[in-house]
């Protein structure tokens, strides 16, 4: 009997609890909900908000397509220079810096 007496007053506690945080939720929702409506109330802001977001977006893109070309290139270079210890793939490598190097001395003349 004193078993189900306390594993009642822990479920009572875990349903307040769960109560307690599910009220919170709710209340942040609503709060969350009444802001969503309010930027659609106001167009102006709503559409200067999203062009911001979006050239933000838009740089950010940018950067790190930069830096994601900047080290595929410094691995390619590594690569070609180190191309006649590839066994498979490096007589291609050599060929494309061969070609490199052509194009290259022809475009400075």
């Amino acid at each position: 009997m004193e078993e189900k007496g306390i594993k009642k007053e822990e479920d009572v506690k875990a349903l307040e609890k769960l109560k307690t945080t599910v009220q919170g939720l709710s209340a942040h929702l609503e709060k969350l909900r009444s802001e969503y409506v309010e930027l659609f109330k106001k167009p102006r802001k709503f559409i200067w908000m999203n062009l911001f977001l979006g050239i933000v977006r838009g740089v950010g893109m940018f950067i790190g397509m930069a830096v994601l070309g900047a080290i595929l290139v410094a691995i390619g270079t590594m690569i070609m220079k180190k191309g006649e210890a590839l066994p498979i793939i490096g007589d291609f490598f050599i060929k494309i810096n061969q070609v490199m190097d052509q194009v290259l001395k022809t475009s400075g003349k």
